[in-house]
């Protein structure tokens, strides 16, 4: 086996881009593992803990350049490879100067090529944020701003002048909207109808939707507002604006609020404006005070599942019901699963690529199972010390900030998750292995493929050591999703792999799992 890197001084590509061509390396004959990778300190620890490391990344790669580094069987495969992956480089500069087609470089042409256009959609690094938000909010367009690593000052100072402008800021951090039927980021096809959904939570804003439309209802617009919106530095301005476009649109008939427990003038806010409304109004602050909720005349939800139960039993003029709010696990399968495991195996480790679903989770096992340790913020569980090593019952969201600084998202390039797959199957005390996959728009085109390479390897590391794991997973999407998502339920439980319909129905089982 042998390691080489490759550093090419103050290059810049495309994040997308650098994940197929790592994925193309990795194909050729001899290779064993493969990344191309921004040369930040965050990346170098994965590339140091993935056993791609060399002399050279440790002297020579800055935060401005890009690595190419590749394991092979041999000096000349991992020489080849490289030579590949840089001859494929400049073939694509090669591709992008011949073609003929006008890609507008700035945001005044790009204006001048679509008069028409009413939001913008910012993606670009979050030190330049400010000032390009700033051109969108004078040109009178509402904007959205998937970037993160925004200042908090800025977030506000954006927020303030779109409200003396009558538009909408959807971020910073704003990871998911559907906007007059059309998917924007990480989003996913669902039907058009009439429940109006605002949330300051990504992968809940994409999970409360895909289960609405799977129960045979849609969505009106799904507004995001970014996870700091309802910190009371913000205060909450854009779910409060949000809200009230929901309230005034003729065509929302039911309005679903998604957040995290927002700080407490917030939470005051928002539930006096919803309690104002003449529409229905679910409220879901994951881990909140339902009976608060329930005072301000709202119909409270625990879950995420139980958010779109009530909202597609209120449209259709039915009682809101209690929408599954005390879920039951299958006792008898958790029972089935559990005479499978050796006595000492005994914990769970949830991977998650959403955050939401990740939260929520922590919040389905609190009470059930104790020693709980998570890289999110959640007063339930402690504080991980290390992210790349699990402790007792584990849950990790891959979408944080020390696993994407100079990386794609989880929901696009998965591969570090499958990586952890294999490795907590190396522990004799893991029983459980818990992940989300979250199907949309640019979200990986085959993500239960791409997990079933890593379970089969976990599956036989552990029954080489006469040991039994449990697979527990949710897919979030729908059939109309270019993945379509029962294709991937499908692919998973031919394996054996338990899906479950809701993240709220796969982190109920695996708690019951663990359970005396």
């Amino acid at each position: 086996m042998f390691i080489k890197s490759h550093i090419l001084k103050n290059t810049f590509r495309d994040s997308v881009y650098l994940m197929r061509l790592s994925g193309t390396v990795r194909e050729f004959e001899g290779v064993i593992e493969a990344e191309t990778i921004v040369g930040t300190d965050h990346n170098k620890k994965f590339l140091r803990s993935g056993g791609l490391w060399t002399d050279e990344i440790e002297t020579e790669a800055g935060a401005n350049d890009l690595i190419i580094a590749v394991k092979a069987e041999d000096e000349e495969k991992a020489e080849q490879a490289i030579q590949s992956a840089l001859d494929e480089m400049n073939k694509q500069v090669e591709r992008e100067n011949l073609l003929g087609d006008f890609v507008p470089r700035t945001f005044e042409t790009a204006l001048q090529n679509l008069s028409g256009a009413n939001l913008a959609l910012l993606s670009i690094p979050g030190r330049y944020v400010r000032r390009e938000a700033d051109q969108v909010l004078d040109a009178g367009l509402h904007l959205m701003i998937f970037s993160d690593n925004v200042s908090l000052e800025d977030e506000v100072a954006l927020k303030q002048k779109a409200l003396e402008k009558d538009l909408l800021v959807m971020g910073p951090d704003c990871g998911t909207a559907i906007i007059n039927g059309i998917p924007l980021a990480f989003a996913n096809e669902v039907k058009q109808g009439k429940i109006g959904v605002v949330a300051a939570a990504g992968t809940g804003l994409q999970e409360v939707s895909s289960l609405i439309s799977n129960l045979g209802e849609g969505i009106s617009q799904g507004i995001g507002t970014g996870g700091r919106d309802v910190k009371a530095a913000v205060g909450g301005i854009t779910m409060l604006q949000g809200l009230e476009a929901l309230l005034k649109d003729s065509n929302t008939e039911v309005v679903v609020i998604v957040s995290k427990p927002p700080d407490s003038e917030v939470t005051e806010k928002v539930l006096a404006a919803a309690a104002e409304s003449k529409k229905p109004v679910v409220v879901n602050f994951l881990g909140g005070d339902l009976e608060q909720v329930r005072k301000a005349g709202c119909e409270p939800a625990g879950t995420l599942k139980e958010a779109a139960q009530k909202a597609v039993n209120l449209s259709r003029k039915k009682d809101a019901g209690s929408g599954d709010s005390v879920l039951k696990a299958d006792e008898k399968l958790a029972g089935g699963e559990k005479k499978k495991y050796k006595e000492n195996q005994k914990y769970l480790r949830a991977l998650y690529s959403g955050g939401t679903l990740a939260y929520e989770t922590l919040i389905l096992l609190q009470g059930t199972i104790s020693d709980i340790y998570t890289n999110l913020s959640y007063e339930g569980a402690e504080k991980i010390d290390d992210v790349y090593k699990s402790r007792a019952n584990t849950v990790i969201d891959f979408g944080e900030d020390e696993f994407t600084q100079g990386r794609l998202h989880p929901m696009i390039d998965p591969s570090l998750r499958n990586s952890r797959i294999i490795e907590e199957s190396k522990d004799p005390e893991t029983a459980v292995i818990m992940l989300d996959l979250v199907l949309g728009h640019n979200a990986h085109p085959d993500p239960a493929g791409s997990a079933l390479e890593a379970i089969r390897e976990a599956k036989e590391i552990a029954q080489k050591d006469g040991r039994h794991l449990s697979f527990v997973t949710t897919v979030c999407g729908t059939d109309e999703d270019i993945q379509n998502r029962g294709e991937q339920v499908a692919k998973l439980e031919k394996e054996g792999v338990l899906v479950f319909p809701s993240n709220a129905d796969a982190a109920v089982f695996a708690a019951e799992l663990l359970s005396n």
